[in-house]
């Protein structure tokens, strides 16, 4: 499973997890803590959005080994 930090407001902590992968795209994990607010959402992401948001820099992959926190 990759993970990505996702570009966003300060103070805003956001993070993405690929959890699975089909032809069409991808089921993501997305980790939001807005100011200690915390949200988990479930979604599926084409294959060209992901593309498209890894290529212009609002999804960034973190290395492996770096974990992120949830509460």
């Amino acid at each position: 499973m990759k993970n990505y930090c996702i570009r966003s407001n300060p103070g805003s902590t956001d993070y993405l997890s690929v959890i699975g992968e089909t032809d069409e795209g991808y089921l993501v994990r997305i980790y939001r803590d807005l100011d200690g607010y915390e949200r988990i959402i479930d979604e599926f992401m084409s294959r060209m959005l992901f593309d498209s948001c890894v290529r212009t820099g609002y999804l960034t992959e973190i290395e492996e080994g770096v974990a992120f926190a949830i509460a």
